[in-house]
């Protein structure tokens, strides 16, 4: 009896910690992690089991990165991180080794391509979770303008883990946006 009520307990434990830290590992990264802006264009999709989410396409991902190794579709990689020169992120080469100097990297899964034309790579943080009213109103907010060279994701980085921070446009936070120019 007292070793089903230590396996029972032991359980619980685990299964409080497993959230906790991965709370904790986000937070980490949100407080203490580089940032990078990334080009997006957000459209905005609905799922019955999630709800409302503003599904991000980046525009690092338009182009195929180089890399100087083989790889397959599905590998895990490491994308070294760069700056255009506009100031936004691009991945400048995919590597299989996890780098050991301060080269900041993102821990990604290769997409499709070809080893003369590059990789393409799956981004993980490509959904900005919002309420029922606000998912449209950014999609309305972006999709009305002529352009879309001022959207883009605050990325934060750290020890290869990234995590999506916020949305802006014309350099406001996206809600601040829809409320500035009255986005219904």
């Amino acid at each position: 009896m007292k070793t089903s009520k230590l396996l029972l307990l032991i359980l619980c434990v685990v299964q409080l910690a497993v959230p906790g830290y991965m709370i904790y590992e986000q937070n980490q990264i949100l407080s203490e992690g580089k940032v990078y802006k990334f080009k997006t264009q957000p459209i905005d999709p609905y799922d019955p089991f999630r709800g409302r989410y503003v599904t991000l396409t980046y525009k690092v991902n338009a182009e195929p990165v180089p890399s100087e190794e083989d790889l397959r579709r599905g590998e895990w990689v490491y994308a070294l991180l760069g700056k255009d020169e506009a100031g936004f992120a691009i991945f400048t080469n995919l590597v299989t080794e996890k780098p050991v100097s301060d080269q900041n990297h993102i821990k990604l899964k290769v997409g499709w391509g070809g080893s003369e034309g590059g990789y393409y790579v799956e981004v993980p943080f490509n959904r900005y979770y919002a309420s029922e009213d606000t998912a449209p109103k950014i999609e309305r907010a972006v999709w009305r303008r002529e352009t879309v060279d001022d959207v883009y994701a605050e990325i934060r980085v750290l020890d290869g883990k990234a995590a999506l921070k916020e949305l802006y446009v014309d350099e406001l936070p996206i809600r601040e946006f829809i409320k500035k120019n009255g986005v219904n």
